[in-house]
């Protein structure tokens, strides 16, 4: 942990009198504070730790909005910096390596999920740029309730190794790896609803979603 740059903090005088606060430690991007009598404490997770000045004085500007109770959206220099590709690819590897359920190969025992990713491409039902500066995995544990995962911010792509078998029919790996492409599709949008009605249109558009979710609930995951 280190303490916030006083960029940040002279952020924060306008709404406190004081403040203090650091970058933490976590596997997701979060935030946190803490209201102290004229004070406020902000915790930021330290994937902010290397952003421009201006990046993390916006940030905090709307932690302290937040914190007095006002409705304040991300900043544009935020999400301009948190969508960048130099902002994915620097702190991916970080993100990788706290995810201690991530396999980090996209080799599983049965399946490659790029042959799924392929078919997807060659359907339509994708596109090249759906999937750009991402990166695909299976999981070390055979998840049952969650077949898949999407960090929108770092672009990776997570898929339980239960579907990695041979009673898995390929078009059943092929809907979990379209559901989550489509939120790379969407990108990361921290203020908005992830299933929302156009994102079921999209999914909708899968010609075995019906087969592939009855599947998925025989098996115990849907």
């Amino acid at each position: 942990m280190h303490e916030l740059p006083e960029c940040a903090i002279s952020a924060c005088r306008p709404y406190f009198r004081e403040a203090r606060g650091d970058f933490v430690v976590r596997k997701e991007f979060g935030y946190s504070w803490k209201v102290y009598g004229a004070g406020i404490e902000i915790h930021i997770a330290d994937y902010l730790s290397d952003a421009p000045d201006d990046v993390l004085s916006d940030f905090c500007d709307m932690v302290c909005r937040r914190a007095k109770g006002q409705r304040c959206p991300e900043p544009p220099s935020y999400l301009d910096h948190i969508r960048s590709d130099r902002y994915i690819v620097d702190n991916r590897p970080t993100y990788i390596r706290r995810s201690r359920n991530l396999l980090r190969s996209a080799c599983g025992e049965v399946a490659y999920l790029h042959d799924s990713v392929q078919r997807l491409l060659d359907s339509g039902l994708l596109t090249e740029s759906d999937i750009s500066n991402s990166y695909m995995s299976w999981t070390r544990r055979d998840n049952v309730r969650r077949v898949g995962f999407c960090s929108t911010m770092f672009r990776v792509v997570g898929i339980s190794s239960r579907l990695d078998s041979d009673d898995v029919p390929d078009f059943v790996r092929d809907y979990v790896v379209y559901h989550e492409c489509l939120h790379l599709r969407q990108g990361y949008r921290p203020s908005r609803r992830v299933h929302d009605a156009q994102f079921r249109s999209w999914e909708r558009l899968f010609p075995q979603w019906r087969e592939a979710e009855s599947v998925l609930r025989r098996l115990g995951t849907a």
